[in-house]
């Protein structure tokens, strides 16, 4: 979602804000936008709602019932109300997160861009933050001087005066002590249908349609119900990997030969790495999640045979399963009860690198080690009255399905023209799961049970009984391999390495990972990726402060 308001004396455009606002229109940034307008506020939506209403209908329930009934809506959105009558102007994200929004610390701006708003500066709290999570987390942006509006928030700005409002929160999981579960084929029905409602809400017509198809339970699922309960057969892209233990084209096989899709298979290697200089000038912040590469790859080639929107199965992994599922390699049974030892130990499992890596590189830029744990502990407790469990599903949700997978789907496709389509992270689907009793939920998601139990009618054995296969790009070997001069003659010797961190740490860091003393390919890719975009930022524009 790329939101971009401006002042009508200034027209549209890409840039910052003045501090008065006497108007709202849109700019001509290639974002899709619809608005309304009465004599007394214009609102605009930028995403979508559950509801289909739009911004006609948020500005109906912001004249009769206020700003928090337009936090509530159920969607993936950021709304704007410029209310001329009180002198205000209001922004707000959806209670899930998906909807991008920042604004100026300090003065008055908005928009989805953080560079448009700050001075250009990267924050030190920031740049900490995504060499841990891999993307910097809300409330905090890359740059200095810019927050980002937490979930469900709502930034009011009156003359000089502003104030952030936490309206509502999401998920809203059932009551611990609920009773009354449902039917387990009652479940399996009703997934089913809400993920059907929002492949029909939101998919093209076949004939412009593909998928990601990896012959994964959630792929194999988005499969199921396209073709069984919608009747399309749209392409279906496979990345395929050189690597041992990497490809799945024989499984993506068997579902598309099942049911009749057209089977593209997209081999990715070391070199979709040299297209990273174009990759990283679409997003509006970084994020170092490895699948880029292959996303990318895939996208352009699904661009190439005219399609206009691309299905994917990330949000299964956090929605219909959990964070790391008890058949996984991590067992979940004796979590850590206090909200900051269970951010320590969620942090040991996901970050970039390990505990001594992130304590050397918040020394070196001057940050308290304990932020991402901060970070975390408040959000879990949001939750703390249920289990560990529990506040380790619905904390993802808040973290990396939003920050992380969402907006890397978000942006890549974006930049070869296409839009994807997340069904598991529809907002409906994501609440059905978060209103089941938790014994029930407990034993639905764990190994994916509720969507294997759906689609077993109409796939083989080697689909349903498969053990879940991590998608990972092969960057340990490649660094050591084939990217090696990446390192060296790039990394090494950039604006990274030599401005913003100690080069002896990054050195360190290259060596211990050549040498074959610990993986850094993690740390590493992360370093590559925010090198090759802060060299692909543009110029300052004039207007900003």
């Amino acid at each position: 979602m790329g939101i971009l308001v401006r002042p009508r004396s200034e027209g549209g455009g890409y840039g910052g804000w003045r501090c008065e606002v006497d108007d709202i229109v849109l700019s001509a940034d290639g974002a899709e936008y619809t608005t309304h307008e009465t004599d007394e506020a214009v609102c605009v939506l930028d995403g979508w709602l559950c509801s289909g209403g739009g911004a006609a209908e948020l500005l109906a329930l912001y004249r009769t019932h206020g700003m928090a009934a337009v936090a509530g809506q159920d969607g993936q959105y950021v709304a704007v109300v410029h209310d001329r009558s009180r002198g205000e102007t209001h922004l707000v994200a959806d209670p899930g997160g998906f909807g991008n929004a920042c604004y100026r610390a300090s003065g008055f701006g908005f928009g989805s861009r953080p560079y448009d708003l700050g001075t250009g500066r990267l924050s030190r709290e920031g740049l900490a933050l995504y060499l841990t999570f891999q993307y910097v987390p809300v409330p905090y942006s890359i740059f200095d001087g810019v927050r980002r509006v937490p979930p469900g928030a709502v930034v009011t700005q009156r003359g000089r005066d502003r104030h952030v409002r936490q309206q509502t929160s999401f998920p809203s999981p059932a009551d611990p002590s609920e009773v009354g579960a449902a039917a387990p084929e009652e479940l399996v029905a009703r997934a089913l249908d809400l993920l059907t409602e929002s492949l029909a809400r939101h998919a093209a017509p076949h004939e412009r349609l593909g998928m990601m198809l990896s012959g994964g339970i959630d792929t194999s699922t988005n499969a199921t119900v396209l073709a069984t309960r919608l009747g399309c057969r749209p392409r279906a892209f496979t990345a395929s990997f050189r690597e041992t233990g990497y490809d799945e084209t024989e499984y993506a096989a068997l579902v598309a030969e099942r049911f009749g899709f057209d089977h593209v298979v997209v081999p990715v290697g070391p070199e979709a790495v040299e297209r990273l200089p174009d990759l990283v000038r679409g997003f509006d912040s970084p994020n170092a999640d490895q699948a880029i590469v292959a996303t990318q790859v895939i996208a352009e080639r699904a661009a190439q045979l005219s399609c206009t929107h691309i299905v994917t199965g990330e949000g299964g992994d956090e929605v219909m399963g959990f964070p790391m599922s008890p058949h996984d390699d991590v067992h979940l049974v004796d979590l850590p009860s206090g909200s900051r030892d269970l951010a320590r130990f969620y942090l040991g499992q996901i970050a970039l690198g390990s505990a001594a890596d992130r304590a050397l590189v918040h020394r070196a830029l001057g940050v308290p080690e304990d932020l991402a744990v901060d970070i975390l502990a408040e959000l879990y407790e949001e939750h703390r009255a249920h289990s560990a469990l529990d506040r380790l599903l619905f904390g993802q949700w808040r973290t990396w399905l939003t920050e992380g997978v969402y907006r890397k789907d978000h942006h890549t496709f974006r930049a070869a023209g296409l839009t994807s389509v997340l069904p598991f992270a529809d907002p409906r689907v994501m609440s059905f799961v978060a209103g089941m009793p938790a014994g029930q939920r407990y034993r639905a998601l764990d190994g994916k049970a509720m969507l294997r139990a759906g689609i077993a009618p109409h796939l083989p054995d080697r689909i349903l009984k498969r053990k879940k296969h991590k998608f990972w790009i092969p960057f340990a070997e490649w660094f050591r391999g084939p990217l090696r001069d990446h390192l060296h003659g790039g990394l090494l010797s950039g604006p990274v390495a030599n401005d913003l961190l100690d080069p002896k740490l990054v050195r360190t860091l290259v060596d211990s990972h050549e040498r074959g003393i610990e993986d850094k390919s993690g740390i590493l890719w992360a370093l590559c990726f925010l090198d090759a975009w802060l060299s692909a930022l543009p110029p300052r524009p004039q207007s900003a402060p």
